[in-house]
């Protein structure tokens, strides 16, 4: 049977509160924020099992919509389909022990390190992974996964991307290609060789998209074209 939200988010809740009312040193502070970012953690792990149990059971096609995202999409419009979709994408590949440990974003962050940098990465155990992080100058140091913040892992990332030119991509650039990429990746099934990469061609940010099924080109147009072209304007 499909069991869920058996911690008490609801206890740990009251906890915090009855602790607000009386007085808090800073480190009980600390350790109550890193408690709180855990039950986060789980509950975004929790909300990709979610969504990875409808997308597995085909539960939207059964009910009349034309897939997952386009059910959540109707019914779920304060929540972005793509963070959903990066949620499930980590539900299925770590242990919900594992997402409690490093958090749902920096595994995800991790996932797309992988990929750029062909990283062997062991799911049970992610923390030793090393991680090329840039220092403020450029110079890059090999880092345990267990040891990288999520702007280090942003940072690490982003040096993956960036061409050895004159003149580098701008952070519009590449928070652009992050945004086109996650939505037309979203867009495909587990499986599908869909790639999306961004290079810079003689100072200008090219993204190439490559591996989609010629049956599946409309899946592409959708991406591209969804909420008015929204995957095509810069993040705010």
């Amino acid at each position: 049977m499909f069991q869920l939200f058996q911690t008490k988010s609801k206890d740990m809740s009251n906890s915090v509160r009855q602790a607000l009312s009386q007085d808090m040193t800073l480190e009980q502070v600390r350790v109550a924020l890193i408690q709180l970012m855990g039950e986060e953690s789980r509950n975004h792990y929790r909300m990709g099992e979610l969504y990875n149990y409808v997308v597995d059971k085909k539960l939207a096609e059964l009910a009349g919509f034309k897939d997952a995202r386009d059910y959540f999409l109707q019914n779920l419009k304060d929540l972005s389909q793509t963070t959903l979709s990066s949620y499930g994408t980590v539900a299925r590949k770590f242990s919900e022990e594992v997402a409690w440990r490093y958090g749902v974003t920096c595994l995800t962050l991790l996932l797309t390190y992988k990929e750029m940098a062909g990283l062997k990465v062991d799911h049970e155990a992610p923390g030793e992974a090393l991680i090329e992080v840039p220092d403020a100058k450029g110079v890059l140091t090999a880092k345990p996964f267990s040891a990288c913040s999520v702007e280090e892992m942003r940072q690490a990332i982003r040096a993956k991307r960036k061409p050895t030119s004159s003149k580098p991509l701008t952070a519009e650039d590449v928070a652009l290609a992050d945004q086109v990429g996650k939505a037309v990746v979203s867009r495909f099934q587990k499986g599908d060789p869909v790639k999306v990469q961004l290079r810079n061609h003689q100072g200008e940010a090219v993204l190439d998209i490559q591996g989609i099924p010629l049956s599946k080109l409309a899946q592409l147009v959708e991406a591209l074209t969804a909420d008015g072209g929204a995957a095509l304007k810069a993040p705010q």
